[in-house]
């Protein structure tokens, strides 16, 4: 029997996408640097690639710990050599969170699939983003308090799904098994396996077509989330 269904947020039941295109977090930061008289140096993207990647290593090797998103920045501003790299990286930063309550938006047909979910189901969120208070600005914008049952957002955490926290935190702020739970989104190795190991059944939401490799370890597989009814109602 399934009675619980947690979803992911971006990509999944909304989204953002002047946000989420490949390259626009840099472009955002490009952009407030110059704003703030600053020089960006052409080497800005080849430092920030480094050091993002030596620290998400670092990160999934301590348990999938969440990185220090705006540490990452001022560490790249010190190595390029800008001026106040600790007050740029936070100024940075904060302009770059302000754009995410602004431009997420549901998925056309979200509002009214959730809706139809809630009288049968227990709804909860479980979520990597990298700011607590702002996703919570996103949820109370979106009004997931009247919605959701249980709302996990890792930053406030510090693990990053797959880390088994944040779905036991979600399972026992419902008050489910895994065994009667669902876990729907966009990302395999964040969704599907965390949902996997928790032991919930998973829906891989594949929205670009690219993630065919893994099929066969989730529980179904839909192309856009208003398929989610019709996968459920297999799985029941």
């Amino acid at each position: 029997m399934i009675d619980t269904i947690y979803f992911d947020n971006w990509n999944t039941l909304v989204t953002a996408p002047e946000l989420m295109r490949k390259g626009s977090s840099t472009r955002v930061f490009k952009e407030y640097i110059n704003s703030q008289g600053h020089y960006v140096p052409d080497k800005f993207l080849d430092i920030y690639s480094l050091i993002a990647e030596a620290q998400e290593v670092k990160a999934e090797q301590e348990g999938h710990r969440e990185p220090d998103y705006r540490q990452r920045l001022e560490d790249v501003f010190r190595e390029l050599g800008l001026p106040d790299p600790e007050e740029l990286s936070h100024g940075t930063w904060d302009n770059y969170l302000k754009l995410w309550p602004e431009q997420t938006e549901y998925f056309s047909g979200v509002p009214k699939m959730l809706e139809s979910l809630k009288g049968e189901y227990k709804l909860g969120i479980i979520t990597n983003y990298m700011d607590g208070p702002t996703c919570r600005d996103v949820f109370d914008k979106l009004g997931y308090n009247d919605i959701f049952d249980s709302l996990v957002v890792s930053k406030e955490l510090g693990y990053v799904k797959p880390a088994q926290i944040l779905f036991e935190t979600a399972l026992k702020e419902t008050g489910s098994k895994p065994e009667n739970s669902v876990m729907v989104g966009d990302t395999y190795a964040a969704d599907v396996v965390g949902g996997n190991i928790a032991g919930m059944k998973t829906v891989l939401v594949d929205i670009y077509n690219t993630q065919q490799a893994h099929y066969g370890e989730a529980s179904a597989v839909i192309k856009k989330i208003t398929e989610f009814p019709d996968a459920l109602q297999g799985l029941l």
